[in-house]
């Protein structure tokens, strides 16, 4: 029997859409949820997170549910679906009958329950079909979620076919090539010839010369070839990649080092009939140590890069032969170019028939800025002949380069004559990674009231729509934008205080934190050190909101960062000097390295000030929990009770950090023998959090700890209590997340089980 949810009447959906009805999953659910998302609702759609949803992974987000429960909302839904969805449905009335059999098959729905939500049906038009669906629907949105069943996929025998990885892996699929593809179909057959030859081939050429685009037009073109194929963009790390690939059975809390560990054992068991392919590989073999354990994979693999791998199968990608093929691609973009065709080829030979370069140029012309002879002169002034000798130059860091292109765009971004906010807009996309970001979450950390600027430079070509409603810059545009609008730490304030905002939430969990960091390592490497007091808090802020996640590459970039800045005597002051040692103390594996560090960190700031008191106290009981693992006890005591003084007497408890002081205080004094002395702190902060934020993680944190004191101490029924309302916090504050809340259950299961007595059926695993 199949459950009648919300996955499961989407996926009857889905599988009856036209093809090409949405690029992707999340074009899917914005479509589906427009009326939600139009209501000025603080949503940002995670791609994992919408393909858990569809998957039925994951709980549906409380507040989509909540509003369309409403009476208004649903009718909303019901709109959006008859206007917007059934136009795509190849037969709407048979998706509405096997609904139908989904809903009267589910033993788990009452006789009566269905009757009230088949009042429409049978459907006699398009608009009873969208009340049906829109009631079952919401029905699915708003029951109690029950997650699909995880099985960890077997290895396969030998001989076999790889396994099916949707129900393994969380992937958005290929991106769809550009609609305006063309004129590439020698290489097709080529680079499908040299993968199966080779199994792995590196697709490289000139930037903008479209191999991005082959890569998915192949996946597109021989999709039946494979049972599976997955695509990342290469963030100059594979291990990193291969590690933030989403597998349905990943544990919360697992670092880096374990989720690559699982990851590359599975991926190493598939055969021939995957196709991985790592778009963007911009990099040598020898900058990224997990190259070689990729090439032994036994499934095909598809890099594209810009230059040739010595030693490797390379596939050379040049720049289209064919004139005519250019001209009807330009066609594409320029409505006028027949009546300038001579001119128009003039252009397609003077940028040497350069996809890209062709591409902006015709944008450039409908845009009417100016005429097709004024952009020929332009381009012909920059000196653009081609000498046959010109060929491609490998750099000693293996990109490949051909100045006469870089030239063309340089020379074609200028003539646009952005605006200054769109200036501005592309300044701060040079920070942000080749994954793309939502474009609604870029407005929101560029603080605009709309998103028309960035709509008008998705138009103009110099921003790429990518699936997810994502943005980026095309590479090539990237760099030319580095060059003529280079990135500072003041030209990019308003983003990096958006990230940084972000960061001092330190309790909160944000599905794009990853995005944050990466862009924070951008914005290290490429922008401009104008403003040191603003980068410093910056750094330091993104430090400890990466230690949540255990973000350790990033966390020793900062770090490094930080040692380059304070170098300086003039930067910085005793405090940003201690922060430094702390960060070091963090990342310290030697617990007497972190204890000298800590220490040292301590002997900067020997006079607790208001501007430093929070810090200071943080150290302390920093140094106790260390004190406290190297079994010196009462050192450690000395340490978190000076810490929790400093709180009390700067008025600053209520703190994330200070909250997690009491914890670990508590804690401490339960495993010495004064567990009611550790309560007594407990049920102080429990107050404040209480009447501050009710619903937060660090109440629950607190609950759940008051909990496991009163266990340890045989107060069953009392310990029960704290659990029951730290469960209840949980579950609102992971609402998208069951795995999360199935962890925390196990966790106290367990800690019952320690206690020698049996957890209530509050707590079923």
């Amino acid at each position: 029997m199949e459950r009648c949810d919300f996955a499961s009447v989407t996926a009857n959906i889905r599988a009856d859409l036209l093809d090409g009805s949405f690029g992707n999953q999340t074009d899917f659910v914005e479509a589906l949820f427009g009326a939600y998302l139009q209501s000025g609702a603080d949503c940002c759609l995670d791609m994992g997170l919408v393909s858990k949803w569809l998957n039925g992974l994951a709980k549906l987000s409380p507040a989509i549910s909540t509003f369309y429960s409403e009476r208004s909302s649903k009718k909303e839904l019901t709109v959006t679906i008859e206007d917007v969805i059934l136009p795509c449905l190849s037969d709407s009335a048979m998706v509405a009958q096997n609904v139908y059999a989904l809903l009267v098959g589910d033993a788990s729905v009452s006789e009566q329950k269905k009757a009230e939500l088949c009042k429409r049906y049978p459907c006699k038009s398009a608009a009873d079909e969208a009340a049906f669906l829109a009631e079952v629907l919401v029905f699915g949105m708003v029951r109690p979620f029950v997650a699909r069943d995880i099985r960890k996929p077997s290895l396969p025998p030998a001989g076999s076919l790889s396994p099916l990885l949707g129900d393994f892996v969380t992937d958005e699929g290929v991106p769809k090539p550009c609609r305006h593809f063309c004129g590439r179909e020698k290489e097709l057959a080529v680079l499908h010839e040299a993968l199966v030859e080779n199994g792995k081939v590196f697709l490289h050429g000139i930037p903008g010369v479209g191999k991005s685009e082959i890569a998915k037009a192949y996946a597109k073109e021989y999709r039946k070839e494979y049972t599976n194929i997955l695509y990342f963009t290469y963030t100059g790390d594979l291990k990193r990649d291969i590690s933030d690939l989403i597998f349905a059975d990943d544990l919360p809390g697992e670092d880096e080092d374990e989720r690559f560990r699982k990851h590359n054992r599975f991926l190493r068991t598939l055969r021939e009939d995957t196709l991985l392919i790592v778009d963007n590989f911009n990099t040598t073999a020898t900058r990224d140590a997990v190259l070689d354990v990729v090439l032994k994979y036994r499934c095909r693999v598809l890099f594209t890069t810009r230059s040739a791998l010595p030693g490797q199968c390379c596939v050379l990608v040049e720049e289209i032969d064919d004139a005519e093929t250019l001209f009807r691609l330009a066609a594409k973009f320029y409505a006028d170019v027949e009546a300038n065709r001579a001119t128009v080829e003039q252009i397609i030979e003077t940028v040497h028939r350069h996809t890209l370069a062709v591409e902006l140029a015709a944008r450039l012309l409908e845009a009417g800025i100016l005429e097709p002879q004024a952009v020929l002169d332009k381009l012909r002034e920059e000196k653009a002949s081609f000498d046959a000798s010109d060929k491609i130059n490998i750099s000693k860091d293996g990109k490949s380069r051909r100045a006469t292109y870089y030239d063309h765009i340089h020379t074609l971004f200028a003539l646009f004559s952005l605006s200054v906010p769109q200036r501005s807009i592309m300044t701060n996309m040079t920070l942000i990674p080749l994954t793309g970001i939502p474009a609604r979450l870029f407005g929101e950390w560029m603080d605009f009231d709309d998103l028309n600027e960035i709509n008008e430079l998705v138009e103009l070509g110099f921003i790429q729509s990518k699936p997810g409603n994502r943005i980026v810059l095309h590479p090539m545009m990237q760099e030319v934008a580095l060059s003529d609008l280079p990135p500072s730490i003041t030209s990019c304030r308003t983003m990096l205080e958006s990230i940084r905002a972000t960061c001092q939430l330190h309790g909160a969990d944000v599905p794009y934190h990853q995005l944050m960091f990466q862009t924070v390592e951008n914005a290290i490497d490429l922008a401009a050190k104008d403003d040191a007091a603003f980068y410093l808090l910056l750094l330091q802020d993104v430090f400890q909101y990466m230690d949540n996640y255990q973000y350790a590459d990033g966390m020793k970039h900062i770090v490094d960062e930080l040692d380059v800045l304070l170098s300086d005597k003039s930067v910085g002051t005793p405090k940003d000097r201690a922060l430094l040692l702390d960060c070091r103390a963090t990342m310290a594996k030697n617990p007497k390295t972190a204890i000298q560090l800590t220490e040292d960190a301590l002997a900067l700031l020997p006079e607790v000030t208001e501007d430093n008191a929070l810090l200071v106290s943080n150290l302390n009981a920093n140094l106790g929990a260390l004190y406290h693992n190297e079994g010196r006890i009462e050192d450690a005591k000395h340490r978190m009770e000076a810490a929790i003084q400093i709180l009390e007497r700067h008025g600053l408890i209520g703190y994330h950090d200070s909250l997690r002081q009491f914890v670990n205080y508590a804690v401490l004094l339960n495993n010495t023998g004064e567990p009611e002395r550790g309560m007594d702190g407990l049920r102080k902060v429990e107050r404040i959090v209480r009447e501050q934020n009710p619903d937060s993680g660090d109440h629950a944190e607190i609950l759940e700890t008051m909990g496991a004191i009163c266990l340890s101490q045989g107060e069953v029924s009392q310990a029960t209590e704290h659990f029951k309302r730290a469960m209840s916090i949980y579950e609102t504050v992971w609402a998208d997340e069951p795995n999360l809340i199935g962890g925390k259950v196990q966790e106290i299961q367990e800690m019952y089980q320690m206690a020698n007595t049996t957890a209530p059926p509050v707590f079923p695993i």
